[in-house]
């Protein structure tokens, strides 16, 4: 059993899946090969294997109760990634509003200052209730569309480093280490992924959700880069507010488009 974990984990395809599951879940896995390895290729297949988690309830029990439902999808992706996207959002909202010279400190600050409360809230509410509008239309809709949402949103992380490495400085910590190490691509891989996604997820569910993954993916692109300007970096609190903003755009145009 060893010999065969040992060679499953030389595969490249399969480490890359175990290192961002690694990376973006707190489910516990063993990562193996070089400690430098992202996970960034397989950042679309995570993501879409926490959508599909995320959206069981959903479409198994049915949209009778669209509200606890849209509810207890956005827990389960919270549980499973450990709330630290939304603590990234919550932190960059924090850094945002707080005084000059003093945005690193509210941004490193354990406790989330109002903005941040205000940021998450907002960000949660809104994904909760394009779920529960979407559930109106069925519960198959409305689980593909959390599907392509939570796919598109990690996979976007990978074109987040390129753009940042390239264009803005990346600061220290987690979101330099990232920017560093993504690959043109990777970045591609992962694109491909989330297309590939969201082609299949039309074709279950309606045309309308390939659309509203292009127009929600473009929206949260929009207003990250206004972030990352205000900002002058991306750091790894931002990469957790930009695929909060990303779920959240995604789900509310599909709402919009279906």
């Amino acid at each position: 059993m060893a010999e065969i974990a040992a060679r499953a984990a030389a595969f490249a395809p399969v480490a890359e899946l175990v290192a961002a599951v690694a990376f973006l879940t707190r489910i516990p896995v063993r990562v193996a090969g070089p400690s430098e390895r992202t996970g960034a290729p397989a950042f679309g297949l995570a993501g879409l294997g926490l959508g599909l988690v995320a959206a069981a309830p959903l479409v198994a029990v049915g949209a009778a109760h669209p509200w606890p439902l849209a509810i207890l999808a956005i827990a389960i992706v919270a549980v499973l990634d450990g709330g630290f996207h939304l603590d990234g959002l919550a932190d960059t909202a924090d850094a945002l509003v707080a005084p000059p010279g003093a945005t690193e400190r509210a941004r490193t600050d354990p406790q989330s200052g109002s903005a941040g409360v205000v940021a998450v809230v907002l960000v949660l509410g809104l994904q909760a209730a394009a779920i529960a509008e979407l559930a109106a239309l069925g519960a198959v809709v409305a689980g593909a569309a959390i599907v392509v949402a939570v796919t598109v949103s990690r996979a976007a992380a990978p074109l987040w480093a390129l753009a940042a490495g390239r264009f803005v400085g990346t600061g220290d910590g987690l979101g330099r280490w990232f920017a560093d190490r993504v690959g043109g691509g990777a970045a591609v891989v992962a694109a491909a992924t989330a297309a590939a996604v969201g082609v299949v997820a039309s074709a279950v569910a309606g045309p309308a959700l390939l659309g509203a993954a292009i127009a929600g993916a473009t929206g949260s692109a929009i207003v990250g880069l206004v972030t990352i300007r205000l900002r002058g970096q991306l750091d790894g609190d931002g990469y957790g507010a930009l695929i909060e903003l990303t779920v959240a755009g995604v789900l509310l145009a599909a709402a919009v488009l279906a």
